[in-house]
């Protein structure tokens, strides 16, 4: 059932007249009684109504042309006049709020009953912008709007209005920033809604003849849709009812992810399933056992052992977004890729927020995954831009709430942890747990050697020819080996390569001029990890300050800035 008709049935109650007013439509009323009564009422408010307590504009604008025989014919006009006309339309709702406060000359009221006045997309009536690059009609219904709900006989009155939209950054700011005003969220349905509406769905389907055939149970279908309005819902067992084939979990996941992106946009979000897992990270032996023995158990939690959030660090090309992708393929739960929160258009990133929270209330279970997490939520200091600090506030809030913990667990990667908010670093977001990605050294190193030769080279390797690319490799991240591997591929074509070519080709690479900047963001990573597990073997406190010296001198050469 649509909103307006479940309100429109809800409150049908005593005592009140329920006015509706729906864009492309007329100003409709619940019952004819409830017309007649208004209708009379205006006539007599209008016959003795000072005229001066109405602008000129809204006169001009309810009047045009030449006045009507009577006052209750006039009401008919405007009404009609109301039609496609929203200004016209809002005008009057104004003062029909006007007139159900006014009294005759013996104090009785000309209307009894309260006023219950619902508008349907208020933001297309009312749209989000700066004043001055709104058109002069969507100005005026702002200014009809402001002063109706500001207008203290009216605070102090009995009538109420109901703005509907999709999300109240759509609305314009001046009116929903009012204290007099009031946001309801409706939240999008949860597991046991699903669940219960594909019980009836399926019941009514059956006494039709019809049905659908699932791979599984209806709670994994309930559980599956997590993120879906109930129309989708429908739409997607309809189609299943239809054609008569069993739905299967992929057909769910792809119309949730279709859903999503329309949602939502697909530059802002996309699900994902990747198609490497942990066996296939090259080396990093530490950081595995970390991943599978201490991170997983926790990241599937829903108890209180579960964390809101992980951060990967480390410097550019350490191999961070190839390792915890094969993380996320580990885990049975949807990944949802954030892209890109923000928004060129003028309120449109709160907007996009407001839908991604929504969602995510609605999911049982899901990891978000954030690359380049720096570039995503910045700073929110005093030199941030106002929707940048907003944004980032939101978000930090948002990781902390306990309704999420153990539902939403938030992944963020990224190469310069130091530009991520404190407020997102503590404990309880992602300062739970901050891993670093560093480059193969020892075990590691060797590891990343055989992968690199493995496809060009059939012999075994020696101790020496291992400490000699040992040797030439120093330096190497996970992106070096992965781009020499690919040099050696392309040098042996369809014949293997003996080691001296290998060591040739090998010798003759220099790597980029990035030293600086790799060597700051690894001390960094190092600085931030809040496992010393995961730190060089031997750590002390000494260390640390000999990596905040280092990082010092670094930023004194105007690295990292």
């Amino acid at each position: 059932m649509p909103l307006v008709s479940l309100l429109t049935k809800s409150w049908d109650v005593p005592g009140f007249i329920l006015a509706v007013y729906e864009l492309n439509g007329p100003i409709r009323f619940l019952r004819a009684s409830d017309r007649e009564k208004l209708k009379k009422a205006f006539g007599l408010w209008r016959q003795d109504t000072d005229q001066s307590l109405l602008s000129k504009d809204a006169i001009g604008y309810l009047i045009p042309g030449r006045m009507a025989k009577s006052a209750e014919e006039q009401f008919d006009t405007h009404l009609s006049n109301s039609i496609g006309n929203p200004t016209v339309a809002l005008e009057l709702l104004r003062q029909f709020c006007l007139l159900s406060r006014t009294t005759d000359e013996s104090g009785e009221k000309l209307l009894k009953e309260r006023l219950l006045i619902v508008i349907e997309a208020a933001d297309m009536l009312l749209p989000e912008g700066e004043i001055p690059m709104l058109s002069q009609a969507d100005r005026h219904r702002v200014s009809i709007a402001q002063d109706w709900i500001l207008d203290p006989a009216f605070m102090d009155g009995k009538d109420a209005v109901i703005f509907i939209t999709e999300s109240k950054s759509l609305m314009n700011s001046r009116i929903t920033r009012l204290p007099q005003v009031v946001t309801v969220e409706i939240p999008s349905p949860g597991q046991e809604e699903r669940k219960h509406f594909i019980s009836w769905f399926n019941r009514a389907q059956k006494s039709k003849g019809k049905g659908f055939r699932l791979w599984g149970t209806q709670e994994q279908l309930a559980t599956l849709t997590a993120g879906l309005s109930l129309h989708a819902l429908r739409q997607l067992l309809i189609t299943a009812s239809y054609f008569g084939n069993t739905l299967q979990p992929q057909d769910v996941i792809e119309k949730v992810s279709d859903f999503v992106q329309g949602q939502l946009g697909e530059d802002v979000v996309e699900f994902k399933k990747p198609t490497h897992s942990l066996k296939d990270v090259i080396g990093n032996e530490r950081l595995i056992d970390f991943i599978q023995t201490k991170l997983l158990p926790r990241l599937t939690s829903t108890g209180p052992d579960a964390i809101s959030g992980a951060a990967v660090c480390g410097p550019i090309g350490s191999g961070k977004t190839f390792i915890f992708e094969a993380l996320a393929g580990a885990l049975d739960m949807p990944v949802l890729v954030l892209k890109n929160i923000r928004s060129m258009w003028f309120g449109q990133t709160d907007v996009i927020f407001e839908r991604l929270k929504r969602l995510l209330s609605a999911l049982v279970k899901a990891l978000i995954f954030v690359d380049e997490a720096d570039t995503q939520f910045g700073e929110i200091g005093r030199d941030a831009h106002s929707t940048e600090r907003r944004l980032t506030g939101k978000i930090q809030a948002m990781m902390s709430d306990p309704q999420l913990r153990g539902n939403i667990t938030w992944l963020l990667m990224t190469a310069r942890i130091y530009n991520l908010s404190p407020d997102l670093r503590r404990e309880g977001r992602v300062g739970d747990v901050i891993i670093p990605v560093l480059d193969p050294e020892g075990e590691d190193r060797k590891a990343f050697i055989k992968w690199a030769l493995h496809d060009v080279f059939k012999g075994s390797i020696s101790d020496t020819v291992m400490e000699q690319m040992s040797h030439i490799t120093e330096g190497y991240s996970a992106a070096s080996f992965a781009s020499l591997r690919s040099d050696l591929r392309a040098a042996a074509s369809d014949e293997p390569l003996s080691i001296e070519q290998i060591v040739e080709i090998a010798a003759d690479r220099i790597l980029p001029d990035i030293g600086p900047v790799r060597s700051y963001q690894t001390l960094q990573a190092l600085m931030n990890c809040t496992r010393k597990s995961l730190l060089p073997e031997g750590y002390s406190p000494q260390m640390r300050e000999e990596w905040m010296a280092e990082i010092r001198k670094y930023e004194q050469m105007g690295v990292g800035r």
